[in-house]
């Protein structure tokens, strides 16, 4: 019985949070929702929620919460999770190169070739446009290299390097990386 009490009371504060949020009342529905998170056993998810609570109030503070709870997603190996945070973030930010190359590890991990390629054509064009340095070009593709080195087979890794430098063939003149590729 206390459970279904329980239960009954948080859906009324879940309601009661959308409500605050649905009349735009930040701060109320913040305290609201620090309450019904300690029920939570994710901090990811968590995490993400208040993003998600800030990115719907339009406060700035949301990037950093989806940040936040995308690295723990990584952390965890939920790579889904963290991919699709990133993903959000970089239609926020479309030439993040550090949320690039955040994705193009995501991708690699998870093996998807095609997001993959994209994310990477997407950093060469950047940088043969001169909106991403060299220095930022060459830092991209660290968290990739990174994850090669810990490649638990050879076809994965080759994979992978031959979707880079197959994608990489189409743009003159980029620069070196220094990973061994």
């Amino acid at each position: 019985m206390e459970q279904e009490s329980s239960s009954g009371t948080s859906s009324i504060a879940w309601f009661k949070l959308a409500e605050l949020i649905a009349r735009k009342e930040r701060e109320k529905a913040l305290n609201v929702f620090r309450l019904l998170s300690h029920s939570f056993n994710d901090r990811a998810y968590a995490l993400q929620l208040e993003g998600d609570i800030l990115f719907s109030l339009h406060d700035k503070g949301a990037s950093e919460k989806h940040k936040q709870a995308a690295f723990l997603y990584q952390k965890e190996q939920q790579w889904v999770y963290a991919i699709a945070l990133y993903e959000h973030l970089l239609s926020l930010d479309h030439d993040n190169s550090d949320l690039l190359a955040e994705l193009i590890h995501g991708y690699a991990v998870i093996d998807w070739q095609e997001k993959f390629n994209e994310r990477v054509h997407r950093v060469c064009m950047l940088f043969s446009k001169n909106l991403i340095d060299e220095q930022q070009f060459i830092k991209t593709f660290k968290p990739v290299a990174d994850y090669l080195g810990t490649c638990q087979t050879q076809e994965k890794r080759a994979s992978i390097v031959v979707s880079l430098k197959t994608v990489m063939t189409h743009y003159h003149s980029l620069p070196h990386l220094p990973y061994g590729f």
